[in-house]
Formats: structure tokens, sequence, C-alpha cells
């Protein structure tokens, strides 16, 4: 059973064996199979006595000690033949299992391994496959752009930045998107690349009613972003906000896409438009920045952050709308594409039961209140500045009537004179004056 496994290695170890062991076996015995020559050992030691003079030439008691000679050299030809078998067929068993564990080893082995040294290819390591939002932010980040009101202080008339925000190029000419209630009231706007490079920028269509505006820069062979419509979209998704929130240039925060059909009326707005709900973190600045898929797609426009996980963004089916729209009006009237509005210079959100039981949960100074809207900004120089309100304050009545939702704040803008605004500011109330 051994000698079918033997190799040429082993034959090779035979071969020698055998011309070890001529002087006392004839070359015709190390030829013949092992069971033979063991056969013909055992005979010549226990067989025909005749037939053993024959081989032998020697014969009985008067050659005793040839006999002892002969048959140790055959005991000792016996033992080399089968110990050499025997570590033959383990060399070639040890051999053979050594190579099954080696093959069962080889794809452990190169899972492990960074480098494939047949190929010389270098293997990528997980920090590289799996930072998908990296890669995300690698191709948008050069056409986000920072955004800077600048405008004159009310006493000492110097020039001081009065709003800031965060916008993205949507052509390659200097044309950027961005929030209206960044820009609805700038005079003087300054542009910033991610590059470093500041532009002055000019206004150029505002809607107030879906909070969109573009800004114009002299420039040419900008990146720019792609606007993708949103009907794919999934909540679960991951997405990434990105922007200058606090004047922080180049923020990034991540998160999912909590609710795709966040209703107006949900939250208390009445522009019958829906919005795109996320915990990614929007904070001030962060509006208008864009909010991108990990396609480096936008799919929304940063707009409000209500409270720690939950904000806001504007469809960038809007978006596209507005630009398509406000294109048409450009060229058929330079004068007509931006929206006018009395300008209070505040960002809000009205107040519905579910929202102000979250504000309370988190909140414990929020006022008890069932109905009212929210001041969520105010812009620095505008009337509502200079009339003292300030974030977190709730609007209660204004013009001398409820405010219930922001729109009864834009109709009592409407009356054109200087209004009464009642807010109440972390439990105490206070009437104000401003004047749009």
């Amino acid at each position: 059973k051994l000698l079918p496994m033997m190799n040429v290695n082993i034959a090779r170890r035979l071969s020698s064996v055998c011309q070890r062991l001529r002087a006392s076996r004839t070359l015709e015995e190390c030829q013949m199979p092992a069971s033979s020559r063991m056969s013909r050992i055992f005979y010549r030691q226990h067989g025909n006595s005749s037939n053993y003079d024959r081989n032998s030439g020697e014969y009985g008691h008067q050659h005793k000690s040839g006999r002892f000679s002969t048959s140790w050299r055959s005991s000792l030809g016996t033992g080399l033949v089968v110990g050499t078998l025997s570590f033959a067929g383990y060399t070639t068993w040890k051999r053979s299992n050594s190579c099954s564990l080696s093959q069962s080893l080889v794809p452990t082995l190169q899972a492990a391994q960074i480098i494939d040294n047949d190929k010389h290819q270098k293997v990528s390591p997980p920090s590289r496959n799996f930072n998908f939002i990296a890669d995300a932010v690698e191709k948008t980040a050069p056409a986000v752009v920072f955004i800077e009101i600048l405008g004159r202080h009310p006493f000492t008339q110097q020039q001081i930045t009065v709003s800031n925000g965060s916008g993205f190029i949507v052509k390659s000419d200097g044309l950027i998107l961005t929030n209206a209630h960044v820009v609805a009231d700038g005079r003087l706007v300054t542009v910033k690349l991610q590059n470093g490079q500041e532009y002055k920028g000019k206004v150029e269509s505002v809607d107030l009613r879906s909070d969109l505006a573009t800004v114009r820069i002299v420039a040419k062979n900008l990146p720019t972003l792609p606007l993708s419509r949103t009907k794919d979209l999934r909540p679960g998704e991951w997405v990434v906000a990105m922007g200058s929130p606090l004047a922080l240039n180049n923020t990034i925060t991540a998160g999912v896409i909590s609710s795709l059909h966040r209703s107006s009326k949900e939250l208390g707005i009445q522009n019958e438009m829906d919005y795109i709900q996320t915990d990614a973190a929007i904070n001030f600045g962060n509006s208008g920045g864009p909010l991108i898929n990990l396609d480096g797609k936008v799919i929304g426009i940063n707009t409000m952050k209500v409270t720690s996980g939950i904000s806001f963004a504007i469809p960038a089916d809007y978006a596209l709308d507005f630009l398509e729209t406000s294109a048409k009006k450009l060229k058929e009237d330079p004068s007509s594409a931006t929206s006018e509005r009395w300008y209070l210079g505040i960002t809000m959100l009205t107040l519905t039961p579910s929202l102000i039981q979250e504000l309370q949960e988190r909140d414990p100074m929020f006022p008890n209140v069932s109905s009212g809207v929210l001041v969520w900004r105010v812009v620095l120089g505008s009337p509502a500045n200079l009339a003292g309100l300030q974030p977190g304050d709730v609007i209660t009545r204004i013009g001398g009537k409820e405010a219930r939702s922001s729109q009864d704040i834009y109709r009592a803008l409407e009356a054109w004179k200087p209004v009464e605004i009642e807010v109440i500011h972390r439990g105490s109330k206070k009437t104000v004056t401003a004047q749009p």
C-alpha cells in the first residue's frame, strides 16, 4: 500500500539502500517488489536447506557462524527496507497534509494581506473603502461658498457684518443659490470660495415665499453642484449638510433623512411646501448651504434648525423650479425677478402643539403657550434687532391681533407702518415696536 505513494525521491532512496546491500543480496532481489523480497528472506531462514545451499554455498552445522552472519545481514536489510518504506510513506503523508493545510490557509492569508505579492497591487485599507461620507465631501466641497452680508451700524455708521450664511455654485459663470433670508436685505454681499478667493456679489433673484435666492459674482469656470429630484429618496438615507455655521468655513455634518414630506402645515408655515427633515446639524450660518446625498448631488437647501436632531431643508425640486422661473423672468424683464416684501429681519417658525411639546421637553424654560411664532434668528441691524427682538422669543400678538402662524406676521407687515409686537422671553412678557 505504501509503494504506490512513493515518488521519484523515494525511489532514489530505495536504490541507494539496494546498492549498500548488494554484498549480501543480488540485484535481482533489489528489483523485486517488497513483498517478494521479504518472502525470499523468510524462506532462506526457515525453508528447504538444499535450496539454501544452492544460493549460499554453505551447509548445516559445520557453517553455523556463516548462517548467523547471513541471517544478521538479512535481518538488517529487512529492517532498513521496511524502515525506508515507512519513512517514505510518512514523509509523503506529511507533505500531503502540509499541502492541504497550506491550501486551507490561503484564503485566510489572502484576506489579511494589504499587498498582493504576485501582482504587486496595493489593496485599499478599510479607512479608504468605507469613508463614503469623506468621498462625497471631497467631490462637492469646492462648490460650496461662504456668504457675508455687510451693512452700517445703526449708531456709528461703520461697516459691519450684519449676517452670514452659505450657498453653492449652480452655474460655472458665477450663479450661486442660497436662502432668501440670508441675502434678502443685503446691499453689500461678499462671497468667499473654498480656495480663499473673495468676490463682490449681487443679489439677482429673491423669492421670500419659498425662501430661495440667487447671487451673481463675476467669475468663470467655477466648480458646480448638480441638483437632483427627490422622488427616489428614502427615509434613513445618509445625507451631508455643508456650509459655514457660526462663520466657520467648510464645516461638514452628517445624518440621515428623518422624513421626506414634512408639510409646511405641520411646521405652521403657510407656503404650501414640503420639507426634508434630517438629524444632520444645521446651525447658524449653514442656511443656504447644500444638503447632499452620497452621490454628491444636492437634494436640499439647508434652511433651519428647530432643536438638536431636528433640522429642515428645502427639497431641491423647489430650487430647480425657482432657477427655471427666475431665468425666464430675467430674460423677459431684468427687474421682475425679485419678489419684494416688507422686511422685519427675523427667521421664524410657527409653533404647533407637537413642536411646543418637543421644545418644552428639551428646554424647561420654554414658555407655556398653546400657539405663537418662534423667533429663530434675528439679523443684526434689522428692524427686529433695533426693536429688541431676540432669538428664542415667542411672538403671541402683532398689530393688536393674535399671532398663531408666520402668515399672521406677514399680514401685519403689509400695513406699511410701525407695528407693536407682544413677545414672551424666558417667561417674561414684553411689548416692542418695530418699523419694517
